[in-house]
């Protein structure tokens, strides 16, 4: 068996270049940071060729453990890459509606024509990776590994692959018809106000109701990706090809990170629009930290997140951090509010994904009515919208995301989402208002 390979690279600020290279692979994934500044921006990990990889349609978190146990190296081996925050293992996506089991909800849809290919996807598409390009923005240094048990063929592959990075190439790219909404703004309106009656009723305190668009493409997912991400500079942003369809996903939001046993979570809620002018981008600022709306739905999903870790973490080690506060990228403000804890022993990361997912920002409070009530309330399926990018590797490291501004490619379509928490002293216009501004610029593309 050979040696474990670890070797520096030349370091870029910009990792499009490797993007572009590792694309010829099969099943690549970018975990991006989004050219971003803060201090979750630190990294990107860029794989393809998976040794294994599998579209799931049940059981993702138990199959998911059973993968990550299966191919386990040796500890000594994995050692030599715990400098890095990631050193091979799990990478992948996982739906929204791997969730729907904890509510215990009826998953079907319609008939429909623009429904059905949402609901022929995998509720997951996961890899065991055991190489990887880790870029550290923070001490500009880019690394290679490829470990002991990646098989040969793709060690080859990848070798020749990196020994050639490709020359920058124009975008090839372009929308064949402009986004349109796959529902009515009537449809989204009637929901709205049948949601607002669960809540005066006492079924909920506050729900997510979005709304999806979608658009023909031709061309190349990956230059959408790298046009948008451009723009977005967003520290959660990551691509994947699983095949079928593809993900794009510009993501500011942080779901569950694990290491050394140390939870930690960052649930957004609380959105206004940025503008080029200073003084009406102020006005914005002021008016979202002066909301007491914002404040009491951000308050609502860290308490139902502090309940969610509370059941797995160690008794009395769930705190909060950070409440409400302000983070402004390039489109848009933000109240992020952030919990911590301490995982167990024997509880794994996985476990612990799995008992808090679906994040409770994209669902409402309590989470379990939310849920039901969406799934009434929404005729086009979420899909990969509001589920998960995330790593577990073979030291037990784990880190996702919430796929809000995310696009889903499938079938020569781009589908978007965009939704917004729903309270009872809500305004509908604002909120539909609120759901176009978030995927506005998503919908930004070039046409042919």
């Amino acid at each position: 068996m050979p040696e474990l390979l670890l070797q520096s690279l030349p370091y870029c600020r910009d990792s499009r270049s490797l993007m572009q290279a590792l694309a010829v692979l099969p099943h690549p994934v970018f975990l991006d940071s989004g050219l971003a500044s803060a201090a979750e921006s630190r990294y990107d990990i860029l794989s393809a060729a998976p040794t294994r990889f599998d579209c799931m349609t049940a059981d993702v978190f138990s199959r998911c453990s059973e993968l990550l146990q299966d191919a386990r190296p040796s500890q000594a081996e994995l050692q030599q890459l715990s400098h890095l925050p990631f050193c091979g293992g799990l990478l992948g996506c996982i739906a929204y509606d791997a969730g729907l089991g904890i509510a215990k909800i009826d998953g079907s849809r319609s008939g429909d024509a623009d429904v059905q290919p949402l609901l022929n996807l995998p509720v997951a598409a996961v890899g065991i990776y055991d190489w990887a390009v880790v870029v550290d923005h923070q001490q500009q240094k880019t690394e290679l590994f490829i470990l002991p048990g990646c098989p040969e063929k793709i060690r080859q592959d990848v070798l020749s692959v990196m020994s050639s990075v490709p020359e920058e190439t124009p975008a090839r790219f372009g929308l064949v018809s402009p986004f349109t909404a796959l529902d009515s703004r009537e449809h989204y309106l009637a929901a709205f106000r049948r949601l607002q009656d669960y809540i005066l009723n006492g079924h909920c305190y506050q729900t997510n109701l979005a709304m999806a668009f979608s658009a023909e493409f031709s061309g190349s997912t990956l230059d959408a990706f790298q046009l948008l991400r451009q723009r977005s500079r967003s520290p959660f942003s990551a691509y994947i090809d699983a095949g079928d369809f593809q993900l794009l996903s510009l993501s500011p939001e942080r779901f569950i990170s694990v290491r050394d046993r140390q939870v930690f979570t960052q649930p957004i809620k609380g959105t206004r629009k940025r503008y080029a002018d200073p003084e009406l981008d102020q006005a914005s600022i002021n008016d979202l930290l002066s909301s007491e709306k914002d404040r009491a739905e951000n308050l609502m999903i860290v308490d139902l997140l502090r309940n969610d870790l509370g059941t797995l973490c160690e008794t009395g080690s769930v705190k909060t951090g950070s409440l409400f506060a302000l983070h402004s990228f390039s489109q848009v403000h933000h109240l992020i509010s952030s919990i911590s804890g301490r995982l167990p022993q024997h509880i794994s990361p996985l476990q612990l994904l799995d008992r808090c997912f679906p994040g409770g920002s994209i669902t409402g409070a309590p989470k379990v009515r939310a849920m039901q009530i969406i799934n009434e309330l929404e005729r086009i399926p979420r899909a990969f919208y509001c589920g998960s990018v995330f790593y577990n590797d073979y030291l037990d490291r784990l880190d996702s995301n919430i796929c809000i501004r995310t696009l889903l490619a499938n079938q020569n379509h781009l589908y978007c989402w965009g939704g917004s928490g729903v309270v009872a002293d809500s305004e509908a216009e604002l909120e539909y208002q609120e759901c176009l501004d978030k995927v506005s610029a998503l919908m930004d593309l070039p046409g042919i």
